[in-house]
């Protein structure tokens, strides 16, 4: 994995910009044909978000079978976005992304006690990321440890070109550095829809119980860091929509003391906009609790 990562970001870079969205849409439906596992993990989660009852009809069954090819499309799209990342100037990377919202997060910024963003593994996730970067926000996000410590140098190495700081997992360390940044007013970002590591809980995602991260949650109420959500989507093959939503800037004090409240209005945000871009939803291993349990 390492040497087709380091060529890829040799080669990629050197690319005409119009070939990289068809390059995605290429290599995702051959990985979808090949990648048997992936492919049956991707149908289950798809069905999950668009609803059973979609399987009914052959419509519905073709919609389902687009929607998982759009995923492996979109996944492979991320790739390609990540080697052509540090390539990019931060104007550039500016002009592709219209965000909207951004007021909620300057009104959780003044509160002083930092901020949680709480996102999904969905749309251009490495360009929404930089937009932060670039606009002056110091933004942490803690990512996953891979086993090949190489393939992860290189990664955090493409994936902070532009002044993101990424936090491998493992350890207290992590935690300690995070709770330090939230108390300087800073940003933490971390992705909600799906249990990597760390404590997690069993909530009805989509109607289906699902087994989901509490830690942002419980680290907004150790800290008293705001809640607020971040999504991203292509609205096209060259431009991105960002949304930052409130979540615990609407509840009152005593909700926000609630874990069940927030968790149930954070698994709600997440449901609003993974839902009409499911396509985009990059999600390949098992969330709901009776995939989990035929993986196990």
């Amino acid at each position: 994995m390492y040497k087709l990562f380091k060529l890829a970001s040799v080669i990629i870079p050197g690319l005409p910009g119009w070939s990289v969205p068809v390059i995605a849409d290429i290599t995702g439906f051959v990985a979808f044909l090949i990648a048997a596992k992936a492919r049956k993990m991707a149908t289950s989660n798809a069905t999950h978000v668009l609803g059973n009852d979609v399987l009914k009809t052959s419509l519905g069954r073709w919609k389902i079978r687009r929607t998982v090819i759009q995923m492996f499309q979109s996944n492979a799209r991320n790739y390609l976005d990540l080697f052509i990342l540090p390539h990019k100037t931060p104007e550039k990377i500016l002009d592709l992304i219209d965000a909207k919202g951004t007021e909620h997060l300057e009104q959780a910024l003044a509160l002083g006690k930092g901020v949680i963003i709480f996102s999904a593994h969905l749309g251009p996730f490495n360009f929404l990321a930089q937009w932060l970067s670039i606009k002056g926000y110091n933004l942490i996000i803690p990512v996953e440890h891979l086993k090949d410590e190489r393939t992860l140098h290189l990664t955090l190495t493409l994936r902070s070109s532009q002044g993101v700081q990424f936090l491998p997992l493992g350890g207290t360390a992590p935690v300690r550095t995070i709770i330090k940044a939230l108390r300087n007013n800073q940003i933490v970002l971390i992705t909600a829809d799906r249990a990597v590591e760390g404590e997690s809980v069993e909530k009805l995602f989509f109607g289906e119980p699902a087994r989901l991260p509490i830690g942002p949650v419980a680290l907004s109420q150790r800290t008293g860091a705001t809640l607020v959500g971040a999504f991203g989507w292509y609205t096209s093959r060259t431009c991105i929509t960002g949304k930052f939503i409130p979540l615990t800037l609407e509840l009152t004090e005593e909700e926000r003391n609630n874990t069940d409240i927030v968790m149930c209005a954070l698994i709600k945000r997440l449901e609003q906009y993974i839902q009409p871009h499911a396509g985009q939803w990059a999600v390949f291993s098992p969330i709901w609790v009776s995939d989990l349990a035929k993986s196990s």
